[in-house]
Formats: C-alpha cells, sequence, structure tokens
C-alpha cells in the first residue's frame, strides 16, 4: 500500500483484504502487508497487529522518519521487531520463518 496512483493508505481498504483473505484461505493462512515509503511503518503496524507478517527493508523505503535516512536495513528490521514486541508477537526464527513459507533447508555437499 502507498504506491502513487494504485493503491492507497487506508485502514478499511487493509480491513477488506484481511476479511478476503480469511473468506478465501482460512484464518490460519499466512499472509503480509507491505507499506512504500512513509507507509512502511504504519503497514508494519496494521499487519502485525491484525495477525500477518510484515515486509520491511531499503527496497520500499529508505527512512527512519522524515528527517532521518535509516542507516541500513538492520534499522528497519529493529523498529519491525520493535512493533512485534508490542504486540506479544515474537519475531519468527530463520527454522520458523522457512516452516511458515514451506521452504525446506538446502544443504550443500563439499566437493
Amino acid at each position: 500500500m502507498g504506491v502513487k496512483n494504485a493503491m492507497p493508505v487506508d485502514r478499511d481498504v487493509f480491513d477488506y483484504y484481511i476479511r478476503t483473505v480469511h473468506r478465501l484461505f482460512g484464518t490460519d493462512a499466512p499472509w503480509c502487508a507491505a507499506g512504500i515509503e512513509a507507509h512502511q511503518v504504519t503497514l508494519n503496524e496494521w499487519a502485525i497487529g491484525a495477525g500477518g507478517h510484515a515486509r520491511t527493508g531499503l527496497e520500499d523505503n529508505v527512512r527512519l522518519d522524515r528527517t532521518m535516512l535509516a542507516p541500513s536495513n538492520a534499522a528497519l528490521v529493529r523498529r519491525a521487531a520493535e512493533i512485534a514486541a508490542r504486540h506479544g508477537r515474537p519475531v519468527a526464527t530463520p527454522e520458523q520463518a522457512r516452516e511458515i513459507l514451506g521452504l525446506t533447508q538446502v544443504t550443500h555437499k563439499d566437493s
């Protein structure tokens, strides 16, 4: 959300999409929301608060706030983790993330 001339950052629209995901895929289906630029933190708050996952990073947003550039992806991830903590939502470990996404561990054989 927040892409100019595309998807507005609107709580009613967000809630409609979440209801639609639950109707089509069930309430246990994993989902994620993403906000572009200044809207990233808003969508992180809404998604985490509504039980979904959050996308964050410099690919979508380069600022921590109106006046400060994010020094790294880690700073944006830290902010998302703080939001998750406020909502009582622990951050997934890499193993848990792979399980949520249905990915398998890749092992490399020594040559």
